[in-house]
């Protein structure tokens, strides 16, 4: 979004645009619209939907107008959470690319990576059978997550009665507690429908086992992926 930037000077916002500012976030300064083009010229991501752009940065989210270049409004990162609807399976193709782990240092895998049968069996006719449930992130009207389950004969597998999650958080808006949200819903979601457990494979050195761990899930024992990758199967009871 170089038209933002390259137009930092023409930024400007309303006396209540500046108390709102300030309120929503307990800033201090006495320039908000200075701290906004630092902001702008810091940010983690910016994304130009609709009428105004979406400036994130640090767990916080300040909104722009397009045409005017007034600066409307900022506050931290808030993605509403609901269950996944049939229009927004195709969403799933998306972030099951996200969910693969990529160990620091390695080149990401192409796209089509997600085409190979182990994989594509996480999404393929989903909603067809039973234990497809699912949740989404949304912030500012895009989908930003996604939590989903099948009972499947894939990595996670333990019966034919525990369905096996997968999640991922599109990588701008991860470290900000979108992950947790989804699983926490999720479970809900899971217990609603009888569930008593569920499952999920993860490579031991990927960070997300502490979230996993911290969340109730629990080692149950350990498998190689069909790429070689040492992974832990983990298993979380439902308690109401």
């Amino acid at each position: 979004m170089n038209e933002l930037i390259e137009n930092l000077d023409k930024l400007h916002t309303t006396q209540m645009g500046v108390e709102r500012i300030k309120r929503n976030l307990g800033l201090q300064t006495d320039d908000v619209v200075a701290w906004c083009k630092e902001t702008i010229e810091n940010a983690d991501i910016i994304i130009g939907q609709g009428k105004n752009w979406y400036v994130y940065r640090s767990g916080m989210v300040l909104t722009v107008n397009v045409h005017s270049f007034t600066i409307i409004t900022a506050h931290k990162i808030n993605a509403k959470i609901h269950e996944l609807q049939k229009s927004e399976y195709v969403c799933l193709n998306e972030f099951l690319y996200q969910a693969i782990f990529i160990p620091k240092g390695e080149k990401l895998p192409p796209r089509s990576i997600i085409n190979e049968p182990e994989i594509f069996v996480y999404i393929k006719d989903f909603g067809t059978q039973s234990g497809d449930l699912g949740v989404v992130a949304e912030q500012n009207g895009q989908i930003i997550g996604a939590a989903w389950t099948r009972i499947i004969p894939a990595y996670g597998h333990i019966n034919d009665e525990t369905p096996e999650l997968a999640i991922s958080v599109l990588p701008e808006f991860r470290g900000y507690g979108i992950g947790t949200k989804l699983m926490k819903k999720l479970f809900d979601v899971l217990r609603n429908n009888g569930y008593k457990k569920t499952s999920l494979s993860v490579q031991k050195d990927n960070p997300a086992v502490r979230l996993y761990q911290r969340l109730g899930y629990e080692m149950s024992g350990e498998r190689l992926d069909h790429a070689g990758h040492e992974d832990y199967l983990m298993i979380k009871k439902l308690r109401k």
